[in-house]
């Protein structure tokens, strides 16, 4: 089926309603700058020109698309905007800030003890004293290691200029 040029107002009302027809399939939206043959990409990146929208939808077998005129944007995305909350809204699923909360909360406790050293002693250089200070060793060796991973993240994470 060809695509059909149809009224930014014409365009909001089919959308509603392909969102309320879910049997029929998925709602794809597509949403570009218009730019049409003849234009000189050029003069393009030098000024600070408005450009319109072309806005597409393809519903199960229809598609339909609309140009919206830059004066006309803010008005059309305030509509456009509305209408893909109250559509998209039911489907979404919540989030569990509880469960996001613990896990924030433990890897702040993880990286808080990372940067406490592990109090190796003299124990003693047979038997169990040796066995619990080697074990302490390896897990201080283990903690550095952790921070130099933490410290090379943190750095790659910086900006190059700062």
């Amino acid at each position: 089926m060809p695509q059909q040029l149809v009224s930014p107002d014409e365009f909001v009302a089919r959308v509603t309603k392909a969102f309320e027809q879910p049997d029929e399939g998925a709602v794809w939206l597509t949403h570009k700058r218009y730019t049409y043959e003849g234009a000189d990409d050029a003069d393009d990146d030098m000024g600070e020109a408005e450009y319109d929208v072309l806005i597409r939808c393809t519903h199960g077998s229809s598609k339909f698309s609309s140009r919206i005129p830059a004066s006309a944007l803010p008005t059309f995305h305030a509509a456009y905007g509305a209408l893909l909350k109250q559509a998209m809204a039911p489907r979404m699923r919540k989030r569990d800030k509880k469960r996001e909360k613990a896990r924030a909360d433990a890897l702040a406790k993880r990286r808080k003890e990372v940067y406490v050293d592990v109090d190796v002693g003299d124990a003693g250089k047979r038997g169990k004293g040796r066995r619990q200070r080697m074990r302490k060793i390896a897990a201080q060796r283990k903690k550095e290691a952790e921070r130099e991973k933490i410290e090379a993240r943190e750095a790659a994470r910086a900006p190059v200029g700062a």
